[in-house]
């Protein structure tokens, strides 16, 4: 008689098949332990996805109607890349196991995507072990393998697209089957606008959820929180106790605290709470632009990145003070990335030239990137935005606009309507979340969208667009100098 047993062995559990189970029952119903150690032990590893389900197979070299299946469960520790997996032979079988492990995506019903085998001789005493390494890739981590590598995911590239996925009004194909935005999905949906606020110049949006966001100014020193309401209307509120010149926002998801700094070099958080004052915080920078700001949440703490017009990066571990943490020769207009891992900050240096640089996987000093020639009159990149670790848009003067796929930049198209005597508008804002859809801010103060191959408009501005930002792909904010704050979602 054979069954499948599972215990804990320091942080790792081992799966076991055990003959004559009967006899060890009384004594270990677990099964295989410290004392009646497992013959032989696989390791496996994960490299390039987080696989749903995966099973052990076991077969009899000399005989191949002896075969036995073992789930591995839970199939990850701790997010981690490895499992281990034990087992004892079955009554009767040679010498020697062939070992095959597959991973299927997303469940043990899914696709499979990645196996690996390897033939191990069982000792008469001790214990065998044999590695094997499942590789599939995921990019985007959305749980779905790309076609490429055998999955289902028809845009690797994007968390926003997969099958099974629910489709949105976003300009994409969100669940792989061909058709962006069918009908009636996007019927009625329009941009909708918040209270003026005279006397306020908005400069940047930080949404934290679904329909909120913070609104910054740098004059009045306002700070406006928006909340749109289920029955269409909208809650606005101003705070006026964090004192500067704000140029830039990101606001918190879990509980919307914002992080803002200004151009005088200030930084400064404060809560939805009215009785919570505002609490600057101190970094010497010398007074030099904050120009943008990211952040993230995970293991019970917040880090924030921003940029400066000095060369500056921070890195902020709320509560702490900021650090900085690199110094490169350029004025950093923009920085983003998925996780601290991603990010990528861009700019212009010496006045003439664009520029990207990307995290340090090992931690050490930015890597500046490769880019494609550029042409006269463009001097900067003013924005960039990481759709996954394999995919990111930067965009900027005289209509640059680039593409990051596969580890390198390519020039796209610009947007192909000039003004004064043939120069393309500056692209100063763009957001995507797939390479079918990216959403841009002109200086011409209009809004556009690029389908991956031609640029559309979006909607046409006359109040001074000064931000564009979206926490999901269909779910757009923007701001403007009048004090007006805009909003696109179904």
């Amino acid at each position: 008689m054979k069954r499948v047993v599972a215990l804990g062995l320091g942080v790792l559990c081992i799966t076991c098949t055990v003959p004559d189970i009967e006899e060890l029952e009384a004594e270990r119903p677990s099964g295989c332990d410290a004392a009646h150690p497992c013959q032989v032990r696989v390791r496996l590893a994960y490299e390039g996805f987080r696989p749903g389900c995966v099973t052990l197979r076991l077969a009899d070299a000399e005989a191949s109607s002896r075969t036995l299946e073992l789930p591995v469960e839970p199939v990850v520790l701790d997010g981690q890349g490895t499992r281990e997996v034990g087992f004892i032979r079955g009554a009767g079988w040679s010498d020697t196991v062939v070992v095959t492990a597959s991973a299927r995506e997303r469940s043990c019903a899914g696709q499979e995507v990645a196996t690996a085998t390897a033939r191990v001789d069982v000792p008469a005493e001790g214990t065998a072990e044999v590695s094997l390494a499942l590789r599939a890739s995921d990019e985007d981590g959305d749980g779905t393998v790309s076609t490429a590598s055998g999955g289902t995911d028809c845009d690797d590239g994007s968390a926003s697209i997969a099958p099974g996925l629910e489709e949105r009004c976003d300009f994409l194909d969100n669940n792989c089957d061909a058709r962006v935005d069918p009908a009636p999905l996007c019927e009625g949906i329009e941009w909708r606008t918040t209270p003026r606020l005279d006397g306020v110049s908005f400069r940047d949006v930080a949404p934290h959820a679904r329909g909120r966001a913070w609104f910054v100014s740098d004059t009045g020193n306002v700070l406006a929180h928006v909340s749109w309401q289920a029955d269409g209307g909208v809650d606005l509120r101003q705070f006026t106790d964090c004192e500067d010149l704000w140029s830039t926002a990101w606001a918190r998801p879990s509980d919307g605290r914002v992080f803002v700094g200004s151009w005088m070099g200030g930084l400064a958080t404060r809560s939805l709470a009215a009785g919570e004052p505002c609490t600057r915080t101190p970094f010497d920078g010398g007074g030099a632009a904050i120009q943008d700001i990211v952040g993230f949440e995970g293991d019970g703490g917040t880090t924030l990145y921003a940029v400066s017009e000095a060369g500056d990066i921070l890195r902020w571990d709320y509560p702490a003070d900021p650090v900085r943490v690199a110094h490169v020769d350029a004025d950093l207009r923009s920085i983003h990335g998925r996780d601290p891992r991603t990010l990528i900050a861009v700019g212009g240096r010496g006045g003439d030239t664009p520029v990207a640089y990307r995290a340090n996987p090992d931690g050490g000093a930015w890597l500046e990137e490769r880019l494609p020639p550029s042409l006269p009159g463009q001097l900067a990149l003013q924005s960039v935005h990481v759709v996954s670790p394999g995919l990111a848009y930067a965009s900027g003067d005289q209509g640059l606009f680039l593409e990051r796929a596969g580890g390198a930049w390519t020039l796209k198209p610009a947007y192909p309507i000039y003004v004064d005597g043939g120069v393309a508008p500056d692209i100063l804002d763009v957001v995507s979340f797939g390479s079918g859809s990216a959403i841009a801010r002109l200086d011409t103060d209009d809004l556009v969208r690029f389908d991956g191959t031609r640029w559309t408009d979006f909607r046409f501005g006359t109040q001074g667009y000064t931000s564009l930002e979206a926490l999901s792909s269909d779910e757009f904010w923007s701001v403007a100098q009048d004090g007006t704050g805009f909003y696109w979602a179904p």
